[in-house]
């Protein structure tokens, strides 16, 4: 699957770094540090290889590899919540529920941020999306009725 953010492209460590905004030097030690902690082994990817770091704060168990031959790439990470779990409380018009128990006049949710409330004890894929849907029209339909009426 392709990402959804192109790579940054660069022919060594410290352009790498210079195009990504980090601090050449630490970026730099970060790299050797690890080149030099990864221990000689047969790498294979389809298994636990055994292939570690030895020496690091915290090592790598498999698949260590050396990150020493061009091109190098960096790619952007955009965090996100995946599921609040146990977030913010609904009712079935999607009415968020307040901490003192009262249904919020003018406050619905639906999605993530509610949907742990429904799932409980984990999920099956795309169910976070069905939730979202689901909860997405009420919610919606709830907010226009309100505002309509007041």
């Amino acid at each position: 699957m392709p990402p959804v953010f192109p790579a940054v492209t660069a022919n060594s460590i410290q352009e790498l770094a210079e195009k990504v905004g980090l601090d050449v030097e630490a970026f730099t030690q970060t790299i050797d540090e690890y080149n030099a902690a990864v221990q000689p082994g047969n790498f294979d990817h389809t298994e636990l290889d055994q292939v570690h770091t030895k020496g690091l704060e915290v090592n790598k168990t498999n698949w260590a590899r050396r990150i020493d031959t061009p091109p190098f790439y960096a790619y952007s990470l955009k965090p996100g919540i995946t599921f609040t779990y146990l977030g913010v409380e609904v009712n079935k018009n999607a009415q968020m529920r307040m901490s003192d128990g009262k249904l919020a006049k003018n406050l619905f949710a639906a999605g993530e941020i509610m949907a742990g409330n429904v799932l409980g004890q984990g999920y099956l894929a795309g169910i976070g999306m069905t939730i979202g849907n689901v909860f997405g029209r009420i919610a919606g339909s709830e907010a226009a009725d309100y505002a309509i009426n007041n």
